[in-house]
């Protein structure tokens, strides 16, 4: 299977021409590249680091989540030719998926998070630009602390908790959407799950009763790419590695 056939799977799986975006975010192929897929990278981030790590674990493709366009037009200069540059000579092409990747309701960022930590009676959750994107369900109750704990154990990331109590009820969308608490206490959700926030999350969270818990940006965003990885070897054999730089926020 060559790059062309496999993305437009890739833009039929993820729905990649009927999902809204940022304006200046570039879903589907962003890089062409010659010959046969045996390989592909998984990455959340494409960056220079998980562009050597593909070119060093020989793969032909890499599909991340936070590609490589994303402030509009600009010329192809510094670090951004160093990284274009570096992926042509070395034949490596890339696929990139981002609204589209984190709200597939079965290889997407939300539902990998919400399968991580159990939860059950899934409806979908967290507006964002008219699109429900996350989930919210219930789990089995146990402590703000405890959920924490599981967490940080799983996904390998530090976790903020704020607030404490018991968690029956829950909401979560991946990455960086703390202002989606708001919704959270809204619907009188026990805990709210996200990627990162800011000093106000705080202090709307407490004055909301709602158990806010930053996860990660990263961290929360290593779901979908190893499901879509699972699914390609599944449905055409081809081998994929998860290449691992996190960032720490």
């Amino acid at each position: 299977m060559d790059i062309l056939q496999l993305s437009h799977y890739l833009d039929n799986l993820l729905e990649i021409n009927s999902i809204r975006d940022a304006p200046q975010a570039l879903n589907g192929l962003q890089i062409q590249n010659r010959g046969e897929i045996k390989k592909i990278g998984l990455a959340v981030d494409l960056c220079q680091a998980t562009i050597d790590l593909a070119v060093e674990k020989q793969c032909q493709m890499m599909f991340v989540h936070h590609g490589v366009f994303w402030s509009g037009l600009q010329p192809i200069r510094g670090q951004h030719y160093e990284k274009l540059s570096a992926m042509i000579q070395a034949n490596l092409g890339l696929y990139s998926a981002h609204i589209p990747l984190d709200l597939h309701p079965a290889y997407g960022n939300n539902r990998a998070l919400a399968d991580l930590i159990g939860l059950e009676n899934l409806e979908p959750f967290g507006e964002y630009d008219g699109i429900k994107i996350g989930f919210k369900g219930s789990i089995s109750a146990t402590s703000a602390e405890n959920l924490g704990k599981v967490l940080e154990q799983k996904l390998g990331s530090q976790v903020k908790v704020i607030g404490q109590g018991e968690v029956k009820t829950v909401g979560l969308v991946t990455g960086g959407a703390a202002d989606i608490v708001k919704q959270a206490i809204q619907e009188g959700l026990d805990c709210y799950i996200t990627g990162e926030g800011a000093n106000h999350h705080f202090h709307e969270a407490t004055e909301g009763n709602c158990i806010l818990i930053f996860a990660g940006h990263y961290g929360t965003e290593t779901g979908g790419v190893k499901s879509i990885g699972k699914h390609l070897k599944e449905k055409f054999d081809i081998d994929s590695e998860f290449l691992h730089y996190p960032t720490g926020l």
